[in-house]
């Protein structure tokens, strides 16, 4: 089943990451909590910023956050995956090298999405690919 994402949804992901880069941060997740979804920016382990979903909102913007993602755009809710938005798709705010992004199966109390942001000024340790 592949969802259809609304203008809005599309920019989510990527409003978020240049909220994450303006707060020095290097994480945005996605965890579910009984019934919502708690989306957190992490500098240096710590919650930066954190902000509420519904859990219907789920499908939508995960299916628009892989959208953004580098390569074909079949990705179906609820499966594992894992992806890489280096500009190919949108421009990644200054100083970004890439976002590797996981997708993770809706399960309480765990991850939902995870997106690890590199910048220009970070070493690369080759275990995402980048």
């Amino acid at each position: 089943m592949t969802i259809q994402t609304p203008i809005l949804a599309r920019t989510e992901l990527l409003d978020l990451i240049h909220e994450a880069v303006a707060a020095h941060a290097n994480v945005v997740q996605v965890r579910l909590d009984a019934d919502k979804a708690v989306v957190e920016t992490l500098a240096a382990g710590r919650v930066a910023a954190s902000r509420d979903w519904s859990l219907d909102h789920c499908p939508q913007a995960l299916a628009s956050a892989f959208a953004l993602c580098d390569g074909p755009d079949d990705y179906q809710y609820g499966s594992s995956r894992s992806g890489r938005m280096t500009g190919e798709k949108a421009e990644l705010p200054k100083g970004v090298t890439m976002v590797f992004v996981q997708f993770f199966p809706p399960r309480d109390g765990q991850r939902h999405l995870v997106a690890r942001i590199t910048y220009d000024s970070d070493t690369c340790c080759g275990t995402c690919g980048g």
